[in-house]
This record gives C-alpha cells, structure tokens and sequence, in this order.
C-alpha cells in the first residue's frame, strides 16, 4: 500500500514515528508529505526520511499548497494528517483515504 504522512504534528511526534515505522515493517511504501517550504525547511523533514530510511525521492513539499494534489498525482491510499482542512480536501478531491490524527 502506498501511504503518506504530515510532518508538523504527525511525523515529528513519537506516535507518528511509531506509526510509520509500523507501515514500513509491514511492507507499505511510506512517502512523506509535507506543506513545508522546501527551500527553507528540508533538512529536519530530511533527517526524519533518513531515521525512519524513507528515500529522499518519496519526500514531497507543496510548499504551501494543498496536499491533495500530490497525494493523487503519486497514487497515495492513504494519507495521515493533523490538519483538518487538508484532511478535508483529500478526501474531496481525491480517491485516497485520509485519517486525521491527534498526537501529542
């Protein structure tokens, strides 16, 4: 299964680590989605892509743009976010699932 994750409130969260690193012991393909400027804040969204040994080729800024668009160009079935607009939006314009989470 091909499936995303958020950075800010997801990824940099131990419940999201945990979460990813589950999904790719399990033989999921896990890209990185992030609204995040790449210019400007790829190195931490990097480092975590390497901790969890996601390649760099399946980290995605939208540099705040909507995700959903880059969630449906690359097939993503499921999407894991903390942002309930972009949440939202993928599951309106997209085929994808998308689970909003809450993580501390």
């Amino acid at each position: 299964m091909k499936i995303s994750f958020d950075v800010d409130g997801v990824l940099d969260t131990e419940q999201g680590m945990a979460l990813a690193r589950r999904k790719i012991a399990n033989g999921d393909r896990v890209y990185i989605i992030t609204a995040r400027n790449e210019e400007r804040m790829a190195a931490e969204v990097y480092a975590i892509a390497k901790e969890l040994g996601i390649p760099r080729l399946r980290v995605y800024f939208t540099n705040g743009e909507d995700k959903w668009k880059t969630i449906q160009r690359l097939g993503i079935e499921m999407h894991y976010d903390n942002n309930e607009e972009q949440y939202n939006k993928i599951k309106e314009n997209t085929d994808s699932d998308a689970e909003l989470v809450e993580y501390d």
